[in-house]
């Protein structure tokens, strides 16, 4: 390269450079490296930053400016179709060079690099500086470039959770399209739009403007950008808790875009098809998709719905009982998140975390996550998130033997409630369970069981079995607790019923555990033994998927454990005490 710039012999320049760094200590040879073309390069550092910024600041500007386009050119030339891979490079020179077509070009290629392996914010700033470069052409060949790159840095802002920024690329790239008189494109900036507004929870926008994506989808005659408008529809539909309308959508999309291999809408349909299987307590259909979406998602270099497979993923596997899987699962995703950038899904982590402790037994383990739950969604404004980890914090104090704090934390998520619509019928059957089991624990059966006929009533309108279940289940209490023995009976019988056809381990083994209570109250000895042992059959397969031994620990030694295990006359040591990792409490 040296020798090309200075129009010198190679070998001399060799010899020269060797006299410099033995006699002067100026450089250091790196060793030799091919270059794509199959020329041998010997190449060389300065010693010393210093003295690399000396004599380039004595470089005359002109001087300067045309050794870097020659410098670029020859770099193109030795990597031929090669030379997208030093983008970066590649761009610093003819920006520099002031030949700012190639420099947009690279810099261009320099923001996909970027994307490629999830560092998004590096993308963001390559993109920039290709829009501002771009000021500096003519009218007539500015429109095409910047549609392009206000798609690629709208899209990369939206893996940042930077909504607001990526809605202003996209609208900006609309008016773009518009210009060039393109359907196609401007169905692509439509579905772009309407996917960030959806993030944002500009849910009317979002309405209007899949209506508009859709009918350009159609007027372009492009199959392709109308199933990326139809996803985003069927996406507006479980937000709304419309599953009826939007499970289908998903399903056919899921068909449709294997058959076209069309995949991005694939991974999108995937991922939030497995979401509504979550919803539903159907776990292991879920895990499956959300594993599908996982690879196609890191194939695609999308890292938004990347975590997104993963959050439900997570999700699923602890609501079948595999907690170690489970945290292993949303630790990974907390690591993405934070190295991806995004501010959407790492807030939502901490409560998961939260409640998996919970499950176990470890109610401080509990509270210190769902707290960063909070202070970690209050500080990204993530308003769902916030109130999810509010609805952990109020059960926390509930256990915690605080009933005022209980309330309070309610009392700020009906608030949340009466702001955002975002996904809010999920989160208020959650809501209504946790006010239920406040008011049971405070031994108003009448209220709990009005609680507990919200939850019934809900859940069983958008197919949420666990939550049925557990609305049969507080059913059950309130009678208990009200006298009616038989009624209590019979709920507890119909949430197994839920279980034994949706299976969910967390609920069961509490529901079994209740029920075995029960039958021991009303004198019912074996019986209450027979049930025992079933919950206790299900407290021992979660046991063996805990392999951290102080949780384990905690779990098998918490009071609602004994209560199983001595109900059915098992110990710990009695084959329950060992995990997957051989390990004994």
């Amino acid at each position: 390269m040296v020798a090309g710039l200075l129009g010198a012999d190679e070998i001399d320049l060799e010899e020269q450079l060797a006299r410099i760094e033995k006699n002067h200590r100026l450089i250091e040879t790196l060793g030799e490296e091919e270059l794509p073309d199959g020329s041998v390069a010997t190449r060389y550092r300065f010693s010393h930053a210093l003295y690399q910024n000396f004599l380039y600041g004595d470089l005359v500007n002109k001087r300067r400016l045309m050794l870097h386009k020659q410098a670029g050119e020859r770099l193109v030339q030795h990597y031929g179709k090669r030379a997208p891979q030093i983008a970066a490079q590649l761009a610093i020179h003819f920006e520099r060079g002031r030949d700012f077509a190639r420099a947009v070009e690279y810099l261009s290629h320099a923001g996909d690099n970027a994307t490629k392996v999830f560092a998004y914010a590096e993308a963001e700033s390559h993109y920039t500086r290709a829009l501002d470069l771009v000021a500096r052409f003519s009218d007539e060949e500015q429109t095409e470039t910047l549609l392009t790159l206000y798609g690629k840095r709208g899209t990369v802002n939206h893996m940042l959770s930077r909504f607001p920024q990526a809605v202003e690329d996209f609208t900006l790239m609309l008016e773009k399209a518009r210009k060039l008189k393109s359907l196609e494109q401007q169905s692509a900036a439509l579905n772009a739009l309407t996917h960030t507004l959806f993030f944002s929870h500009r849910l009317e926008e979002t309405a209007a403007r899949a209506s508009e994506a859709l009918e350009v989808a159609e007027r372009a005659g492009s199959e392709t950008l109308r199933l990326g408008t139809m996803s985003l529809i069927a996406l507006k539909h479980l937000c709304y808790g419309e599953l009826v309308t939007g499970k289908p959508i998903l399903d056919d999309l899921i068909v449709t875009a294997r058959r076209l291999n069309v995949k991005p809408v694939l991974v999108t349909a995937l991922t939030w098809r497995g979401c509504l299987h979550f919803f539903q307590t159907e776990y292991e259909r879920a895990i499956e998709l959300e594993t599908e979406a996982e690879h196609l998602a890191t194939e695609l270099r999308d890292g938004f719905l990347l975590l997104t497979s993963l959050f439900f993923r997570g999700l699923s596997e602890g609501n079948l009982g595999r907690m170690s899987k489970a945290l292993k699962i949303l630790q990974a995703a907390i690591e993405k998140a934070r190295g991806n950038g995004d501010r959407f899904w790492y807030p939502r982590m901490p409560n998961c975390i939260g409640w998996i402790h919970r499950e176990l037994q470890d109610f401080e383990g509990a509270l210190k996550h769902d707290q960063a739950g909070v202070e970690l969604a209050r500080e990204h404004q993530v308003l769902e998130a916030e109130a999810n980890s509010l609805i952990n914090l109020g059960i926390d104090y509930a256990q915690g033997g605080d009933p005022a704090k209980t309330v309070s934390a309610f009392d700020e998520v009906h608030d949340i409630f009466a702001r955002d619509a975002w996904f809010r019928w999920r989160y208020n059957i959650r809501l209504q369970a946790a006010t239920a089991q406040h008011w049971l624990r405070q031994g108003d059966w009448a209220k709990g069981r009005e609680f507990a006929l919200r939850v019934l009533e809900t859940a069983s309108e958008h197919e949420a079995h666990k939550y049925i279940a557990v609305g049969h289940r507080f059913l059950a209490q309130a009678a208990n607790d009200k006298g009616d023995n038989a009624e209590a009976e019979k709920q507890y019988e119909a949430a197994l019923k839920e279980l034994r056809e949706y299976p969910a381990p967390l609920v069961a083994w509490r529901t079994y555990s209740d029920l075995a209570r029960l039958k021991k109250e009303v004198g019912d000895d074996s019986g209450a033994r027979e049930v025992f042992a079933r919950a206790a059959d299900i407290v021992d397969a979660i046991a063996n998927n805990i392999s951290d031994g102080a949780l384990r620990g905690t779990f098998l030694k918490s009071a609602a454990v004994l209560e199983v295990l001595n109900g059915c006359g098992r110990t710990i040591a009695g084959g329950i005490g060992e995990g997957v990792d051989g390990s004994s409490v």
